[in-house]
């Protein structure tokens, strides 16, 4: 059942039961107040019977005409009185209530004499309801007997009255549930058009249109927190499907130039016969290029696995300084070959809950690539201090520096700050790529400060736990 459907169902069953509500206790209330008013009219009447016939004595008592006087209302209820003595005669009657109703038995009126009064409803043979009060007369002297005066309304006209009220509030009823039905659908659709439209929208978003967005402005509350959401979760999947297309085109790229190489140089030398000194040094070149391709793989499936990577890393507890100095001494001969001095200053007793080889691999590539881009002469720092709450690697180099405007992207994936180099076997672009991919899954950050002319420095700055 839709969402839209038990709205509907809801609000008009509820609306309805509050107006089924309000009616009964509306026709309760008319009920007991006809009653009420009933009642108090038979008193009224009781008490003028009562001071009209106090003074006569019994053999005076005279039967009135039993025409209805002309000047009495059209609906106005017959009033019927009688007065009994102990034995349960009739002392005297309203003309024709003998008809009516037949009179009280001796044990009914000796029932009464131990209370001040009676009332009953009563139906008549032929089916008329009547409301009936007997009250007790005491004797006026001290042998005399007491005597018992019934009054009796003739309720027809209220229940005829309370009939028609019934059958207008049947109609009343059935209406009600109509209209609260029909308003409980129309509400329901007002609320869920909403929900329609952001199932439209994103039933339209598809690979190529997901620069879509769903109009957050003019919706409920709730519906405002999930469209915003939504829409969050729109710019993330449009920023990795860009990510994504502009990566699959650096990866092709950066493959086709060393591929390239490798069928330029096998068709040249197939392409007569040569010594065997030409052909060793065609494979070496051909072993050349397949390990940077070897290389390039290996990168980026180390980035994607870290893209992906939801296990905790495996951490050791490891001294900073000694494996800084096993990073200087791998690539102390790279930098003499360079001409290129690296210094490490790092301080004894450091330790921290670190991934040994990705670290020692982060730090590597820092180095590579300061020696990279520092020119004859130049030096590189490595250096690295703990803080209160982690530990911070610094290399800084005095090499040729990087401008302001490409500083925002350098840790971009085959991004290049001289786009020359594109093509150098050592240089495709993903060096502070790993080094960032390395930090973040150590919960860590990477910061790099330049100045064209002056040198680079990158810190790479990790927790000291996870």
């Amino acid at each position: 059942m839709s969402i839209a459907v038990r709205m509907t169902l809801w609000y008009a069953l509820s609306a309805f039961a509050l107006i089924v509500v309000a009616t009964g206790l509306l026709y309760w209330v008319l009920v007991n107040s006809m009653y009420r008013e009933d009642l108090r009219d038979l008193a009224d009447n009781l008490n003028n019977a009562l001071l009209l016939l106090a003074p006569s004595p019994t053999a005076q008592y005279q039967a009135s005409a039993e025409q209805r006087p002309s000047w009495a209302p059209p609906h106005q209820p017959e009033i019927y009185l009688r007065v009994l003595n102990a034995g349960a005669h009739v002392l005297t009657q309203t003309p024709g209530m003998a008809r009516q109703l037949p009179p009280p038995s001796e044990a009914e009126l000796a029932a009464i004499e131990t209370r001040d009064g009676e009332t009953r409803d009563i139906v008549s043979p032929s089916g008329k309801p009547f409301l009936s009060l007997i009250i007790r007369i005491p004797g006026q002297s001290a042998g005399e007997r007491p005597r018992f005066m019934q009054v009796v309304m003739d309720r027809e006209h209220d229940e005829y009255l309370l009939a028609r009220y019934r059958e207008r509030l049947w109609l009343v009823l059935g209406a009600s549930l109509i209209l609260c039905s029909l308003g409980g659908y129309l509400i329901a659709r007002s609320g869920m058009r909403p929900i329609e439209n952001i199932d439209r929208t994103a039933a339209r978003i598809r690979a190529t249109t997901l620069h879509e967005r769903i109009e957050s402005q003019g919706l409920p509350t709730e519906l405002f927190g999930l469209a915003e959401t939504f829409n969050g979760m729109l710019d993330r999947l449009e920023q990795s499907f860009r990510h994504v297309w502009q990566f699959s085109d650096d990866v092709a790229h950066e493959l086709r130039t060393p591929i390239n190489n490798l069928r330029g140089e096998i068709e040249v030398a197939l392409s007569k016969s040569r010594s065997g000194e030409e052909y060793r040094s065609v494979l070496e070149s051909c072993l050349e290029e397949s390990a940077r391709i070897s290389r390039l793989i290996k990168t980026l499936l180390f980035l994607a696995r870290s893209d992906t990577a939801m296990d905790a890393l495996e951490r050791e507890k490891i001294d900073v300084g000694q494996e800084l100095q096993k990073v200087e001494t791998y690539y102390e001969a790279a930098a003499e070959e360079a001409g290129v001095k690296l210094n490490l200053s790092a301080a004894d007793g450091v330790y921290v809950n670190l991934n040994r080889t990705l670290f020692q691999q982060a730090v590597g590539n820092l180095i590579a690539n300061a020696i990279a881009h520092t020119s004859v002469g130049g030096l590189v720092n490595l250096a690295a201090h703990a803080e209160r709450n982690g530990l911070t690697v610094s290399v800084r180099d005095t090499g040729c520096g990087i401008a302001p405007e490409h500083l925002p992207r350098v840790f971009e994936r085959f991004y290049r700050v001289d786009q020359a180099r594109g093509g150098s076997s050592q240089n495709a672009g993903l060096g502070l790529a790993v080094v960032k991919s390395i930090a973040t899954r150590h919960g860590g950050r990477v910061e790099i400060d330049s100045e064209v002319g002056c040198g680079t420095e990158v810190r790479l700055i990790l927790p000291a736990s996870a």
